[in-house]
């Protein structure tokens, strides 16, 4: 039995309240694994001067907040890869901020730079795995510079480096990995709740379409041939009125729209291919867009139950100063027009009051619904 949209719906927000937490415990555990980046460099120097000392803290802090704000990065969700590299290369460049004061204030035989280079490339490492090269090249050089600089052994510098760059993220990535994984899990049981809705709402859709509009179809016919204008003009109100509440209470914007189309055509094992840039979509009015958008659901319900496609293509460009959407499938050997009133003939007219144009081209493998609508609200009536 399929729940209501409302419980699923509640389900759906549910999973996403628990989102943040695994997200602050996954970043308190990378915090105290990488706060040994700040410690060992500052337990490894020793600055002449108390101004020194301070100034050496302050380039320290900066370090930390700066890898602080990588490893937020690491575990927030969406983050583009522009976004990454950019926090990845500022994380590199505060480093090699700290490479004079690390190799000049270095206790006898330490190498403290080796240690803070370490940290640093293990966090660019969560990011992925260009990035860590990236990160790793950069400063195993400037640990092979600095070692000729204060004279220690350039093996064990880089040794230092890379092996804590290695450790530290073999430890860490582990629990990103698993946020990961919870991520997609959850965006996965999302997508099947909001599949349910939508699958709910096409079944109250069809009952309707089905049931209360052929009813009151007849009773209006049979008004309209007993002229009882009050029945007949009743029955009409009646059925325009209940077709608007299965239709005015979903999502009537493109974009959504197309998203649903493409999970429901999915789930009933039909190929599809949506190419509808966002720049287009954006140029559309309000009422061309819930045009376009009633469309689209009309044409994917009467696409359901009137067709065996198996494949479906929609589209949507311009053609100025008019939009068109495009909806194409292989299913004509079992098309047929519905008779009830609320098929692609009435779709047709409706578009025509609103001064869009709905064609159809039909071949012998191919239906084709195409609609052309004015951009502009001005192109409405």
């Amino acid at each position: 039995m399929v729940g209501s949209p409302q419980d699923v719906a509640l389900e759906s927000s549910l999973l996403q309240r628990p989102r943040l937490s695994p997200r602050l415990i996954v970043l308190g555990v990378l915090m105290a694994c990488f706060a040994w980046a700040v410690i060992i460099p500052w337990s490894l120097t020793a600055p002449p001067t108390a101004l020194l000392r301070t100034l050496y803290v302050v380039g320290l802090t900066g370090f930390g907040a700066t890898l602080l704000w990588v490893l937020w990065s690491s575990v927030s969700p969406d983050l583009t890869s522009g976004a990454k590299w950019f926090r990845a290369a500022l994380l590199v460049t505060v480093s090699l901020a700290l490479w004079a004061p690390a190799h000049l204030w270095a206790g006898p035989g330490h190498q403290p730079w080796a240690w803070l280079a370490g940290f640093a490339i293990a966090a660019c490492a969560l990011f992925g795995w260009r990035m860590a090269a990236a990160a790793a090249g950069t400063l195993a050089a400037a640990t092979l510079v600095g070692g000729q600089v204060i004279h220690a052994s350039l093996a064990v510098g880089v040794l230092i480096t890379l092996t804590t760059a290695a450790a530290v993220w073999v430890m860490c990535q582990g629990l990103v990995w698993m946020l990961r994984l919870l991520w997609e899990a959850q965006a996965g049981r999302e997508a099947q709740a909001n599949l349910v809705i939508a699958q709910e709402r096409l079944r109250v859709s069809r009952e309707l379409h089905d049931v209360l509009g052929h009813r009151l179809s007849i009773i209006a016919l049979k008004a309209e041939l007993a002229e009882n204008d009050e029945i007949r003009t009743l029955a009409t109100e009646t059925l325009r009125d209940a077709r608007r509440a299965v239709y005015d209470q979903l999502t009537t914007d493109l974009p959504s729209q197309l998203h649903t189309a493409e999970l429901v055509l999915s789930s009933a094992g039909i190929r599809v291919s949506i190419d509808a840039p966002q720049d287009v979509i954006n140029r559309a009015s309000q009422a061309c867009s819930e045009l376009m958008a009633t469309v689209a659901r009309e044409a994917v319900t009467n696409l359901l139950r009137h067709s065996a496609a198996t494949q479906v293509a929609i589209s949507l460009t311009t053609e100025e100063p008019h939009l068109r959407l495009t909806i194409a499938n292989d299913g004509v050997s079992r098309r047929r027009e519905s008779s009830d009133g609320t098929g692609l003939a009435s779709l047709a007219a409706r578009c025509a009051t609103q001064g869009a144009s709905l064609t159809i081209i039909q071949n012998e493998s191919w239906f084709e619904l195409r609609l052309r609508c004015s951009a502009d609200s001005a192109g409405f009536r």
